[in-house]
């Protein structure tokens, strides 16, 4: 919990300029069925404290996803072009993320 705690504050700032949006704030919390998730009208994204077990770029996949939901709610047309226009890999990670079983990575910043 706590490596994400510090890995996401750069990857929002990273990420808000280019996007055009603002996340007032964000929470880890241990999560059964998904990465992530978003509360668009308040700005507010949630990540699954499993991350930290994944390689670090599929915590970038995931805080640009939820970042995008605040673009475009749905998973919609609209929501894979701007994944594919800003994260052109994206399909590859989030397969990657899906495939690695869970285990603890260690991350180099």
């Amino acid at each position: 919990r706590e490596q994400i705690k510090a890995a996401v504050p750069k990857l929002i700032a990273k990420w808000e300029p280019h996007l055009g949006v603002h996340v007032n704030r964000f929470y880890v919390q241990r999560m059964k069925t998904r990465w992530g998730s978003c509360n668009s009208s308040a700005g507010r994204i949630r990540l699954n404290t499993e991350l930290a077990k994944k390689p670090r770029v599929c915590l970038e996949y995931v805080v640009l996803h939820e970042m995008v939901h605040l673009l475009e709610p749905t998973h919609n047309r609209n929501f894979v072009a701007l994944m594919d226009r800003f994260m052109p890999k994206s399909k590859f990670y989030r397969n990657e993320l899906n495939r690695l079983p869970v285990r603890h990575e260690h991350w180099d910043y």
